[in-house]
């Protein structure tokens, strides 16, 4: 468990690509550990739909003026230069770009004069265990959206990209805004499957201490973290959509608003099966301690039983042990009988036996 603590604080050391105190608003920050960049875009209407990737960010001139939607994605932010050009085609302001490569940022939403911008964080399971959220940038306009993924490997937009081709839903007849609505609806239902794999864990880590199974623990604390982690992406989450709600700007319809509408309602359930699973890993963890507690008194009461037992024994025993001289009067008659030792033994197990009844009728045992 240190290891993945050790190794979770190195990845996060390593993605914080701040800019240095003192810099130029808007100061982009190269990462060697950045991975590639790709550029892939998607230009579409009811009737046409055209997927590209692209090297050269001028290329995308051809789509600019035209009337359809273009979804130009960003994946990876090792070649800033590139990205650079992108911006300055686009008319993206510096602060919003920074904003959307200087990772990690707090999410957000905000107005600009011609798009709205976002951030906020998908999660994923990284080799089927570690829960890690990747920031995901959306600025969209009127004619156009980008997005910004760190990762290329990890197509998280390959599902939206899907329905665009074999037109599926809303998207191929509505504006830029209903895409950039899409995109925010794919991340918040990422969380779904996040939120019910953690449960599932929960619930194996319930029946493992039921089981008397001492090492739950760490695993319990584990999941408990990262349930907290992931409550306060959703909650930072929930906050950029009810900005974005309230935003008075000319390509946010009120057609897609009502869909961010729906999009809140899934954050702030979400973020409440949260909460019911940090209360359940509480009660899990006083499940635990009530269970050690248990076993710890079941322990005692055995010794309390067998010392008790060995008590009266232990006098016996200590007062036949003395020694004193049996041809003298005033002296121990006892040790002079005949089959003294058979009955000091029977004796015994008769008191054990009375004793032991006697706890039995008490309820003791």
């Amino acid at each position: 468990m240190g290891e993945q603590t050790e190794m979770r604080r190195r990845e996060a050391d390593e993605s914080d690509r701040r800019a240095p105190v003192g810099s130029v608003p808007g100061t982009l920050v190269e990462d060697e550990s950045a991975q590639p960049t790709r550029m892939l875009v998607v230009d579409y209407g009811p009737e046409h739909v055209e997927e590209i990737e692209i090297q050269d960010p001028y290329d995308l001139k051809k789509y600019i003026d035209k009337e359809s939607v273009t979804w130009v994605d960003v994946a990876g932010f090792r070649n800033i230069g590139r990205i650079k050009q992108l911006a300055e085609l686009l008319d993206i302001h510096p602060l919003a770009l920074a904003d959307a490569i200087n990772v990690p940022q707090r999410a957000k939403a905000e107005a600009y004069p011609d798009y709205l911008f976002i951030v906020t964080h998908a999660p994923e399971f990284e080799d089927g265990s570690e829960c890690y959220t990747e920031q995901v940038s959306v600025l969209f306009g009127n004619h156009f959206v980008l997005t910004f993924q760190e990762r290329p490997k990890d197509d998280l937009f390959k599902p939206l990209r899907e329905r665009i081709r074999s037109k599926r839903g809303l998207i191929r007849g509505k504006p830029s805004s209903y895409l950039g609505y899409a995109i925010i609806d794919r991340i918040t239902d990422e969380y779904f499957p996040i939120l019910d794999e953690y449960e599932d864990r929960l619930d194996a880590l319930e029946k493992r201490i039921l089981a008397s199974d001492d090492d739950a623990v760490a695993d319990l604390y584990a999941v408990k973290h990262d349930v907290f982690d992931l409550r306060r992406s959703i909650d930072t989450h929930r906050d950029s959509l009810n900005t974005l709600l309230h935003l008075n700007v000319p390509y946010l319809t009120d057609e897609v608003k009502l869909f961010l509408r729906d999009c809140h309602d899934h954050a702030t359930s979400q973020s409440q099966l949260c909460q019911s699973l940090q209360d359940y890993a509480v009660s899990l963890r006083e499940l635990l301690t009530a269970e050690q507690a248990q076993r710890m008194n079941e322990v005692m009461k055995v010794l309390t039983i067998m010392a008790t037992i060995f008590m009266p024994l232990s006098f016996f025993a200590g007062v036949y042990g003395m020694n004193f001289d049996t041809t003298k009067p005033g002296n121990m008659p006892e040790l002079g009988m005949a089959y003294g030792y058979w009955i000091y033994w029977g004796c015994m197990a008769a008191v054990v036996i009375a004793m032991l009844f006697w706890f039995r009728r008490r309820k003791w045992i």
